[in-house]
């Protein structure tokens, strides 16, 4: 036997309202009462107030101050070691490069004694190794101050120097001067009497010397001249030379580029150098060109005398090398001839 049941008798009664269509599941929005406020609309000095008083930043505000102010009590109570004698320095821990054989070798003495280093000092210090370099800076043996370097187990302080050199001796009538390459005046105590005949004489100077030494020579045809003497430094001998010359300022406002220099040899006669090396001019020759015109000639006359000199000798010309006899010489040659 089948059945046959109709299913939508079964199906439940449909609810009608009259007002609203929601379903009875449904809830209301909550956006619906405008008296409510979410927390994003609370005002901002509310909203930071709530990020503030909460217990983390309060606690780590709490540990700021209290550092504040307990630092000062524990540190009044720690050892002070700058003082311990482990972190203290004298000048006799100070370590330089090994100065040149032309600088004298109580030099770090001299150093101390002319800058008034400290009797101690401390190597926590901070502005330790640029005081340091000030103080050597000072020092007219010293061109520059590469580096200063704290070292410790055993403490030192590690200083490395350039020094200066000498290329010439100044003569004077109060005495013998030495400069550098740029014609700074260097301590002239230093120099034995003996010593001034290891480097090129510059003569004819009339301006007077620094009154500090390790300054410059304030006189441009010295700073020139010394130029000159530079570029001799290790050929002077062996050319037989002697000094170089400066000639008489012609206007207060000289130009270098306007100057030209003598050089002197041992027998007497002078060779017409021309201008300072760095010296831009058209015409001038540059500095090896001058030095094999030098060799060359000696190369062929075995002296800058012969064969009846002294001469003065001409290197300043671009094809060849002239010649004349000075007045003197040839005075003293036409004598002969007449006996």
């Amino acid at each position: 036997m089948r059945l046959n049941i109709d299913l939508s008798r079964l199906a439940p009664p449909q609810l009608h309202s009259t007002g609203d269509n929601r379903s009875m599941d449904e809830k209301p929005d909550e956006q619906d009462d405008p008296t409510e406020k979410t927390s994003d609309d609370r005002p901002r000095w509310q909203r930071m107030l709530r990020a503030v008083f909460r217990p983390k930043p309060l606690m780590m505000a709490a540990m700021i101050v209290c550092a504040a102010i307990l630092w000062p009590i524990v540190k009044a109570h720690l050892p002070d070691l700058t003082q311990q004698p482990e972190y203290r320095l004298t000048a006799g821990q100070i370590v330089i490069n090994e100065p040149p054989h032309w600088v004298p070798h109580e030099f770090v003495d001299d150093a101390i004694e002319r800058v008034g280093f400290p009797a101690e000092m401390s190597l926590l210090d901070e502005n330790l190794t640029i005081e340091v370099a000030k103080f050597f800076a000072q020092h007219p043996w010293v061109a520059e101050v590469k580096e200063v370097r704290k070292a410790s187990f055993p403490a030192r302080l590690l200083v490395t120097l350039e020094y200066r050199r000498p290329v010439a001796m100044i003569e004077k009538r109060t005495g013998m001067y030495p400069v550098d390459a740029w014609g700074v005046l260097l301590p002239k105590e230093d120099f034995s009497l003996s010593a001034t005949s290891d480097y090129l004489t510059m003569t004819g100077v009339r301006s007077s010397p620094p009154s500090v030494q390790g300054e410059v020579w304030n006189d441009s045809l010295v700073q020139g001249a010394a130029r000159v003497a530079a570029v001799l430094r290790t050929e002077w001998q062996g050319l037989n030379l002697k000094a170089v010359v400066v000639p008489p300022r012609t206007t207060s406002d000289i130009k270098l580029s306007d100057v030209e220099f003598t050089l002197m040899t041992t027998t007497g006669s002078t060779i017409l150098w021309g201008r300072a090396p760095g010296v831009q001019h058209d015409k001038e020759l540059s500095v090896d060109q001058k030095m094999d015109r030098l060799k060359t000639y000696l190369a062929d006359y075995g002296s800058f005398d012969a064969p009846a000199g002294p001469y003065e000798i001409d290197i300043r010309h671009w094809q060849q090398i002239s010649r004349k006899q000075i007045p003197a010489a040839r005075d003293a040659n036409l004598l002969k001839e007449n006996l």
